[in-house]
Order: structure tokens, then C-alpha cells, then sequence
């Protein structure tokens, strides 16, 4: 289950838009994300690095994963040359491979369609480069099921900074407290308990080597299709928690 490390934001009562991470949430990325990496690698002369420890890695934006990579730790920062090179490297690569090896999770298509059903306003709220994200989300059907996306390259800032939810809050015109924020790593939770948000997060997707349970957030989720189930049926954010917490 969350860990309970602050305070909460309010039930989401009601919840009237959802505000959705891509990589890691609606999309299984990693594998595209890793083939662009290692293409960069091997352009430098690197080494391949695993595909499960670039999972790691993914979170925080292409410029984040770069210096990771790079450097070879989630801390690593590399010098400023390389990496610009590197990132130049990895916009050609990843353009050539998006999506390729790409896979939705189970429940997201149905997901999405009952939180339409329910009338809830949608955007994709990223660190993935803007168009990146459109790209990907084009090629899998799901571009016409979110009103708009933030992508990571769109503001100055990025998740965990609250501001992307923010902006795409008053895009929507839906106040903060009605806005759902549904993601799978700290960073979607820092961001939405700065932004006064509610948070909720699936229990399979990135959350750079730290467990889920010592994420704070209002509930942990196995599908989208149980979200929509339980804003269906009124349930509350914290009884989704306990019955997440259950073996």
C-alpha cells in the first residue's frame, strides 16, 4: 500500500478529470527507451546497458536519463559536451524505434473508454518530450482520448515540480482538488501533493528502484480498469489502498 509519509490531499469528491502519466502508466516504453539508449552507447563506444536498469532510469525526463546512463548511477551527472551529444544522438535514435517494441498495459484501452463513460476530462500530463508523446500515443489509437498533452520539453519545468499539473488544471478549467492525478512513480506524487492534488498509482510501472510502498499517495491501483470501477461505484481513495494492501 502507500506509504503515509504526509499529509493528504482531499478525497477526490468528486473527481471530475484525471491527469495521466504516459511511460511506466498507460505504456510499457522501456523497451524503445532502452534500444535509443544503447544506440547512443554504442555511437560513444559504450557498453550496453541492461534494459532492467535502464528502467531505473526513466522518470525524470531524457535529459535526467542521459546523465544516468552516461554516467551509470541515478545520481550520475556527466560533462556538459557529452551530453549534448548524447541527447542529440538519442532524439534521432528514439524517433526511429517509438513505439516499435512499445506495449499498453492490460486494462488501459477499457480503462480509458469508462472514465469517458463516467464523463471525467482527460490529459496526459508527461516528462516524455512533447512530441515523443504524441507520436506514441497517435500510434496506439489513444491521441483522441486526452484533450491535450504536456509534455516534458512544453514548460520549463517537469514533474516532480507541480506546475505541468498545474497548467494543465487551468487549461481544463477544473480546480485542483477535482483533478485525479494517476501515475506510477514519487515523481507523480510529489508533483500532485505540491499541486493539492490526489494521487493514485499503478502497481506496475517505473518507479526508478523504489518500492511502491514507501510512495506517498492516496492508493495503489492494478489496472485501470479497477480505478474506474471504484469512481463508478463512489468508493473511497483509502479503501482502495487497504484493498491493495491485501496479499
Amino acid at each position: 500500500m502507500c506509504a503515509d509519509a504526509g499529509p493528504r490531499s482531499a478525497a477526490p469528491a468528486p473527481v471530475e478529470a484525471i491527469l495521466c502519466d504516459l511511460d511506466g502508466t498507460l505504456l510499457d516504453t522501456v523497451p524503445d527507451i532502452a534500444a535509443a539508449v544503447n544506440a547512443v552507447l554504442g555511437e560513444l563506444g559504450r557498453a550496453p546497458v541492461p534494459e532492467d536498469v535502464i528502467a531505473t532510469y526513466v522518470g525524470r525526463g531524457v535529459d535526467v536519463l542521459l546523465h544516468r546512463a552516461l554516467g551509470g548511477g541515478r545520481d550520475a551527472r556527466v560533462d556538459a559536451g557529452l551530453h549534448a551529444r548524447a541527447r542529440a544522438l538519442f532524439d534521432a535514435a528514439y524517433a526511429r524505434v517509438n513505439g516499435v517494441a512499445t506495449r499498453v498495459y492490460p486494462g488501459v484501452a477499457d480503462g480509458l473508454e469508462r472514465f469517458r463513460a463516467l464523463g471525467l476530462r482527460l490529459a496526459c500530463v508527461t516528462n516524455k518530450p512533447q512530441r515523443a508523446a504524441e507520436t506514441v500515443l497517435a500510434r496506439f489509437g489513444f491521441a483522441d482520448r486526452f484533450e491535450f498533452v504536456v509534455g516534458g520539453d512544453a514548460l520549463p519545468q517537469r514533474k516532480p515540480d507541480p506546475e505541468p499539473l498545474r497548467f494543465a488544471a487551468a487549461r481544463l478549467g477544473v480546480p485542483a482538488h477535482a483533478c485525479l492525478v494517476l501515475g506510477d512513480s514519487a515523481n507523480d506524487a510529489g508533483a500532485a501533493r505540491a499541486a493539492g492534488m490526489p494521487v493514485v498509482l499503478v502497481g506496475y510501472g517505473y518507479t526508478e528502484g523504489r518500492p511502491i510502498g514507501e510512495i506517498d499517495c492516496d492508493a495503489v491501483v492494478a489496472s485501470f480498469v479497477e480505478l474506474g470501477e471504484a469512481l463508478a461505484a463512489g468508493r473511497a481513495l483509502a479503501d482502495l489502498s487497504r484493498r491493495a494492501a491485501r496479499p
